[in-house]
């Protein structure tokens, strides 16, 4: 037997809040090397980078990449163009989810 859960809206806005503020923890722990090598390649994951692609985006939040670009499209979600890339920056992405009512109608 399975048990349908209905929250709040309430509830969902402090599930996301909760999120932010992990995501928030988990990348202001990490420190920046003190000295950084422009000539060697540096490596990031999505959660420290300030700039995502659309696949890292998409992935982020959980949405295929084809309704990342219908969301871009649209103007929902602002990006940046360099050159034929799209660049999203990763605050913008995560204050575009902290919105609260109507991100979820949007995104689905």
């Amino acid at each position: 037997m399975t048990i349908n859960n209905v929250y709040t809206k309430e509830q969902v806005h402090q599930v996301v809040e909760e999120v932010l503020r992990k995501l928030d923890i988990t990348t202001a722990s990490r420190q920046e090397p003190e000295h950084l090598d422009n000539s060697i390649p540096q490596q990031s994951s999505p959660g420290t980078k300030m700039t995502l692609s659309v696949q890292e985006a998409a992935g982020l939040i959980g949405i295929s990449k084809p309704k990342m670009y219908e969301l871009l499209r649209s103007n929902e979600i602002p990006s940046i163009h360099v050159g034929k890339k799209i660049v999203i920056i990763r605050q913008a992405l995560l204050d575009w989810l902290s919105k609260g009512e109507n991100y979820g109608k949007k995104a689905c």
